[in-house]
């Protein structure tokens, strides 16, 4: 058993963070501990840390929770990847006016994905990503690209915490996610949902560590076989220079 690989308590810190999608929106103590399955009793307390340092704030009226101005101070010291995230989205746009496809961007949340930027397609039937939902990284080919980073003994957390999305064996699952990361791209055929393929590859930044997993996604109709293929080889191509580019600037 590998779960105590990471301090849990700090994980479900940023559990709760996540149980706001924007700055505006209260959650209530019952909400965040249903969403997170978490005892309030517990819950209350890393609340009580977090609004310590100012990530939350509670209103006083309502007795709920808001994202607290702790954020400002640190969005301020994020010029440099603010800047990556503007080439990401350029290049997005290139993929997707090649593609005519949705475009996807994804980071790295624990086990989980965030989608935080799309390219919308024209066609009227393609794919509807929530922006800032977080979905399991080994049902999305965005996920196995971030996955394809982990150390083997992260991994085995992953797949302890995520078994039954994942319902295959250990060493199978870990063959996969090491097969992603030899060929810099990963494929999604219909796992996370009927109907719908997805691929995707790493933009990497310094040092050439992986910072975002860009896709393209398109409903399995009009991605047969051959297109499929193709469009992998657009994603990698737009993903690499994308990385050139960021790696560009330092």
């Amino acid at each position: 058993m590998v779960n105590n690989l990471y301090t849990l308590t700090l994980l479900k810190a940023f559990d709760i963070l996540g149980c706001f999608e924007n700055d505006a929106q209260e959650v209530g103590i019952k909400e965040i501990a249903n969403q997170i399955g978490m005892p309030q009793s517990s819950v209350y307390r890393i609340i009580q840390s977090l609004e310590f340092v100012g990530l939350i704030f509670q209103d006083r009226e309502t007795k709920k929770y808001r994202i607290g101005t702790k954020l400002i101070e640190l969005s301020r010291k994020c010029d440099s990847l603010n800047r990556y995230f503007n080439i990401a989205t350029h290049h997005m746009e290139l993929l997707g006016q090649e593609t005519h496809e949705t475009v996807n961007l994804a980071v790295s949340s624990c086990d989980k994905i965030v989608y935080i930027h799309k390219v919308e397609s024209p066609h009227v039937l393609r794919p509807n990503f929530v922006l800032n939902a977080s979905y399991s990284s080994c049902t999305t080919a965005l996920g196995k690209v971030l996955l394809a980073e982990l150390s083997e003994m992260s991994l085995q957390w992953v797949y302890e915490n995520n078994t039954a999305d994942i319902q295959v064996p250990f060493p199978e699952f870990l063959s996969e996610i090491r097969q992603v990361k030899r060929d810099g791209f990963a494929y999604d055929d219909q796992m996370f949902s009927p109907g719908l393929r997805c691929v995707a590859a790493p933009i990497r930044g310094p040092g050439g560590k992986v910072i975002f997993s860009m896709s393209v996604s398109a409903p399995a109709m009009r991605m047969e076989d051959e297109t499929y293929h193709h469009v992998k080889d657009l994603v990698v191509k737009y993903a690499a220079l994308a990385s050139e580019k960021i790696r560009s600037q330092d």
